[in-house]
């Protein structure tokens, strides 16, 4: 099954199950030598009330539900925007956008799974981010031809890549991956900028002027940071001090009562 989704994000605790689903997919790309980064144009604008109703009134449904015009319409109206558009799309935003695309676009993951698979590719998609890797060198630019005639030939939903955000990468560049940093040993990181708003958030954490909202923010990032960098755990308690880190990390009965 193809690697693929979109998040809505409505509390803290799925941001936190976001940073360990993109962990997970850049170690996938992680020994792979070489990377093809590649990402649709307007990715929600661009899936229209006909994509979500070929999904659940379409013949390749074996649970297909017949909609009515009234369905058709309730949906329309409850799920996409027009936003300046002649037809309307999903609004990117809204926590529903996420989930209505994974629907529609399942078909078409599975056709770009089933392709990578046979060039030898791994594929993994995030919203509008797709990542392709490969052991193969010089197959990417090839690889990208049968890209984007599967993406044209695909009638629901009608979309394209924006080709200014083609990017080839390979261990000898910074590879980016959902957020993350691949380096060239494989290894994993979450990358400067990160870092710097972790130690923003200990220090603040550590004088208590974290509001409770801010601190299971901090802790989702620590127990992320604990499976994707460790050596940066380790530098955090050294520098803040383990007792104050690790109960920052600890202090989750709050994030519990969430679910």
């Amino acid at each position: 099954m193809p690697l693929s989704f979109s998040f809505a994000e409505p509390i803290n605790l799925q941001k936190c199950r976001i940073l360990f689903a993109t962990c997970f997919w850049s170690k996938i790309h992680a020994s792979r030598e070489y990377l093809l980064r590649v990402a649709f144009r307007d990715f929600f604008p661009s899936i229209r009330p006909d994509d979500l109703f070929a999904v659940i009134d379409g013949e390749r449904n074996a649970n297909r539900l017949t909609l009515s015009n009234e369905d058709k319409e309730f949906l329309t109206a409850a799920l996409f925007a027009r936003n300046g558009q002649m037809l309307p799309g999903l609004p990117i935003g809204a926590p529903s956008s996420p989930l209505v695309s994974n629907g529609v676009m399942l078909n078409l993951d599975f056709l770009i799974d089933n392709y990578a698979k046979a060039c030898d590719f791994l594929y993994t998609r995030y919203a509008d981010d797709l990542v392709f890797s490969t052991d193969h060198k010089n197959t990417s630019k090839s690889f990208l031809v049968g890209l984007r005639k599967i993406i044209a030939e695909t009638e629901n939903p009608r979309l394209e890549l924006n080709e200014q955000k083609t990017l080839y990468m390979s261990r000898n560049c910074r590879r980016a991956v959902t957020g993350l940093i691949i380096g060239p040993d494989g290894s994993l990181s979450i990358g400067r900028k990160r870092k710097r708003y972790i130690r923003k958030l200990l220090q603040d954490y550590r004088n208590e002027k974290l509001s409770e909202k801010e601190v299971h923010h901090l802790q989702g990032h620590l127990a992320f940071i604990l499976d994707v960098e460790p050596d940066f755990f380790s530098r955090l308690c050294l520098k803040y001090g383990a007792e104050d880190v690790n109960r920052a990390l600890k202090q989750r009965g709050d994030i519990a009562s969430e679910v």
